[in-house]
Parts: C-alpha cells; sequence; structure tokens
C-alpha cells in the first residue's frame, strides 16, 4: 500500500524486518493493516510498502517513509506504534529495524526500541564533547593551521569530526550505553542513573580538558 511516490532526496524513512511464521501470515496482514491505518495519520506521512517474503523465508519487510525525520521521530516515539508493536508480539517472532535514513538517529536505531531525544542528546554530547577538544588541542599544538582563515579552520575541523563520529566514536558509545539507550524495561531509576553517570563523565573531562588547555 503506497500512499505517494517514495525515495525523494528530502525524506526520512526506515525498514522493518519481521520474521512471521507461515501460520501467522494472515494474523500479520491484519495487524500491519491496523499499523499503516495508524501511521497514515500523523503529519508528513508519505507511504507504506509491504514486500512479502521470498521462497518462503518468512521475513517480511514493510518500509515506511516521511517527508522529514522530525514526523519520522514523532511516530515512532508515539504511543499509539508502541501500543501497536507491543500487540504485535503475538503475531510476528521477530522484528528489527534494518536500516534508518534520516539525521542524527542512525547512530542510535540497532533494535526496535528507539531511544527518547533527551537520551540522544546526552549520549551525541558525550561523544561529541571529546572529539571536538581533542582535535582543538591537537590542532593547536601542531599550529600548522594558524595562518589558515577561521571559516577554513572550522569547516576541516568540522569534517574531522563528523568523519569520527560517524565511523568510531558514535557507534562505540551507542554500544557502552546500550543498556540505558534500549533498556529491556523502562525504568525511571535507570534512567536517572544512566543520566548521572553521562553527566558525570562529561563533568570530569570538563576538568582535564581544563587542566590541559
Amino acid at each position: 500500500m503506497v500512499k505517494k511516490q517514495l525515495y525523494k532526496h528530502d525524506t526520512a524513512s526506515y525498514v522493518i524486518e519481521h520474521k512471521v511464521s507461515q501460520q501467522k501470515e494472515e494474523k500479520f496482514k491484519q495487524w500491519q493493516h491496523k499499523m499503516t491505518q495508524a501511521v497514515s495519520q500523523f503529519d508528513g506521512y508519505l507511504g507504506t510498502t509491504v514486500c512479502p517474503p521470498i521462497e518462503h523465508d518468512n521475513k517480511w519487510y514493510v518500509i515506511v517513509q516521511f517527508d522529514s525525520s522530525d514526523n519520522l521521530v514523532n511516530w515512532l516515539e508515539s504511543k499509539i506504534r508502541r501500543d501497536l508493536v507491543e500487540t504485535g508480539k503475538q503475531v510476528f517472532l521477530t522484528s528489527k529495524i534494518t536500516h534508518f535514513k534520516t539525521g542524527l538517529e542512525r547512530w542510535f536505531v540497532k533494535q526496535e526500541a528507539h531511544p527518547p531525544a533527551w537520551k540522544q542528546i546526552l549520549a551525541t554530547l558525550l561523544g561529541l564533547y571529546p572529539t571536538v577538544m581533542l582535535l582543538s588541542l591537537v590542532q593547536a599544538s601542531l599550529q600548522w593551521t594558524n595562518s589558515w582563515a577561521f571559516a577554513d579552520v572550522m569547516l576541516l575541523s568540522n569534517f574531522l569530526s563528523c568523519c569520527l563520529l560517524t565511523w568510531l566514536v558514535m557507534p562505540f558509545v551507542a554500544w557502552l550505553l546500550k543498556a540505558w539507550l534500549q533498556p529491556k524495561r523502562n525504568s525511571t531509576q535507570m534512567n536517572w542513573i544512566g543520566a548521572g553517570l553521562v553527566v558525570t563523565a562529561l563533568a570530569l573531562m570538563r576538568s582535564i580538558f581544563a587542566y590541559s588547555a
């Protein structure tokens, strides 16, 4: 079922893989229809494509697309989606997001659970702060950009930061904080403990960098 043409350049989308036994395929179709009806009511929704299994591998792929990452995240974090996913666990064997096309969320989305924005902000800050500070200290010690214009220095620094964050730092941070970002059970106590540890780590790094500067 497709509402509009997919894969515009400015869109955000994700692909979910559902493993469904042959005995429950009809129930899965009914459940997916409810999911599509629900998502179609959200702002920015463009369409849903359902791809059935090939050669009886029991894997269904569902592509959902929005016109922006903000609208996509609103859907992913909505209560109605969480409730439907919980109901769907009685139908499908496994479910996981296999592809996520949007902004910084791609650093975090490895499971069906999607970390809330405030956790993403703290986790990103935990990776971003030391990366930027270390690059700045190295750059200052080498002095090879002293003659550059400020705009050029910032462009190079941002490019290096993005490369390090995407390929090295954020995958490590997401792995390190996995139990906090995507807990098996939502716990207020665990949320506060994790946030406290992240803030403490940032404070310690701030002290170290302040002494080194």
